[in-house]
């Protein structure tokens, strides 16, 4: 039994799905016509169909209808042959929500039969916010092989039988059908005696036919060529990015760029065995992931893996592993260091890092408040500032420059000595291009264009610096003592509470503690 989970746009569950995704699992017994999407960013609305079904392809083809869509099989091995989950795309060409709206993508099937789908973190696909994109030709998406050790591809263009939807919800399934076109025989007549032709006129006819043959040849083969052409010269056209499009658009092809993480000469490099790697305790939890203390070789690492109920999404998987190949190519003193990558299937994936003795940031700053260790700057907390100021100053001295865009004093990471280290690329990206709009980080270190979702650059990690200069001189969050935007029962304003001296009183107190003490 399958469980298929169907995304759409808004809250009634019409029109064309933007994302199915199929799992393996007994407990599917029921149906459910449509339900409000919890796991939805709040800024979109989407809802969320359930069906249980033996037949996921016909399942599948019942739910997108006519509209073109790829399905991905992933599997768990590296020979496609332990099925691990599956994902259907609507392949409008255009950009498209995926499960939950984690991420956005662009699946396409092209002219010639390939197909592509391309995964981005913003909204609206901008190619600043691109993670990865999977393609396959159309010859591996007819014989349904096994594509890059882990995927088999299927398309609308696949022939599928009808399936109907009873009145009770459930869906009669069908397998799939490749067939032949059969035809009867037609009895002919019996032919009527015919002179018989001489050798000379045989052998003339027979070059006849021979030159004719090479001429249907040569102009296939000219077609071919210009199709290719024209092909290569459509590829550069970006598509009209709509969220949540219920009309498939025409095949739009966007800027194709060939990559495939898992064969990628710095993952491979850096691929390790994965029965070396021991986990031992939980440290931490986040959204998507978590990190267990380990050893590698006997020594002590931090081993970072998805959560349990990521591990079996495509786009969380691809997502993971191209924060590794960034960690990968980082080398600094206050940069943690990345030691490995290692995987047997898709669903242990991990990745091994310098282990931190000291802890986060934000935790010696917790402790300092409960033991009310004095406000300011000293030495220490400058040495600290200085250190993730000289990490900040390496990301943006790339080429191109590498904006962290979710600096914050959880992701300072500190060892026994006290020595800071920058950490988590898991949202850092290449600056592509001149700015850029995607709106991720947290809120609270977020510069305000990048909360508005206006264009930024690097200077935006520099608002961020300027936030936890602010943690590291007064121990708690940013803004904990801001006013509240309240009124009493007359309609006046509240007065403002004290708190600390703002920003530029931080700067000038890091200014004078650096001059003297360093």
């Amino acid at each position: 039994m399958y469980t298929v989970l169907a995304w759409y746009s808004g809250i009634n569950c019409d029109g064309t799905p933007y994302d199915v995704f199929i799992s393996d699992s007994s407990d599917c017994i029921t149906n459910v016509s449509c339900t409000t999407d919890n796991t939805a960013d709040s800024s979109h609305l989407a809802s969320l169909s359930t069906v249980c079904t033996t037949d996921y392809m016909a399942a599948t083809k019942e739910l997108f209808g006519d509209s073109p869509y790829l399905l991905l099989e992933s599997y768990k091995d590296l020979n496609c042959e332990t099925l691990g989950y599956a994902e259907g795309f609507f392949a409008s060409g255009n950009c498209e929500g995926s499960s939950g709206l984690s991420a956005f993508s662009i699946a396409t099937i092209d002219n010639n039969g390939s197909a592509s789908v391309r995964s981005y973190n913003g909204s609206l696909c901008p190619e600043s916010s691109f993670l990865y994109s999977l393609e396959a030709d159309a010859d591996a998406i007819q014989s349904h092989s096994c594509v890059d050790y882990f995927y088999k591809w299927y398309s609308s263009n696949d022939i599928i039988s009808s399936t109907s939807v009873s009145s009770s919800g459930s869906i009669n399934n069908d397998k799939i059908v490749t067939e032949a076109p059969t035809y009867s025989p037609t009895p002919s007549p019996t032919p009527s005696p015919k002179p018989t032709l001489s050798t000379a006129a045989i052998i003339g006819i027979s070059v006849g036919a021979l030159f004719v043959v090479v001429l249907i040849i040569a102009a296939i083969f000219c077609c071919k060529r210009r199709s290719r052409a024209k092909s290569t010269t459509e590829s550069h056209l970006q598509p009209t990015a709509s969220l949540g499009s219920a009309q498939a658009a025409p095949f739009a092809v966007p800027y194709r760029e060939t990559t495939s993480l898992w064969n990628d000469d710095l993952i491979v490099a850096k691929r390790i065995p994965r029965d070396k790697v021991r986990i031992k305790t939980l440290l931490s939890q986040g959204a998507y992931g978590e990190v267990y203390s380990g050893v590698f070789n006997g020594l002590p690492v931090a081993v970072k893996m998805l959560l349990p109920i990521t591990r079996t999404n495509l786009q969380h998987v691809n997502e993971f592993l191209a924060e590794a190949k960034m960690t990968a190519t980082m080398d600094h003193p206050h940069i943690v260091s990345f030691i490995g990558v290692a995987w047997d299937s898709l669903s242990d994936l991990c990745v091994v890092l310098e282990f931190m003795d000291g802890g986060d940031l934000r935790s010696l700053l917790n402790q300092y408040e409960e033991k009310r260790h004095p406000v300011g700057f000293n030495r220490q907390k400058a040495v600290i500032a200085l250190q993730v100021c000289h990490a900040l100053a390496y990301l943006h001295s790339l080429m191109p420059p590498v904006i962290h865009r979710d600096l914050k004093s959880r992701n300072v990471l500190l060892n026994r000595a006290m020595e800071a280290k920058l950490s988590d690329f898991g949202i850092s990206r290449e600056r592509m291009e001149r700015t850029m709009t995607a709106g991720v980080g947290t809120s609270l270190w977020m510069a305000p264009e990048v909360m508005l979702g206006e264009w930024y650059d690097d200077k935006a990690d520099m608002f961020s610096f300027g936030v936890l200069l602010s943690e590291l001189d007064v121990h708690t969050l940013p803004y904990a003592n801001a006013k509240k935007c309240s009124r009493d029962s007359y309609g006046r304003q509240l007065p403002e509470t004290e708190g600390s001296g703002g920003e530029p009183e931080v700067l000038y107190r890091l200014q004078t503690t650096l001059s003297h003490e360093l």
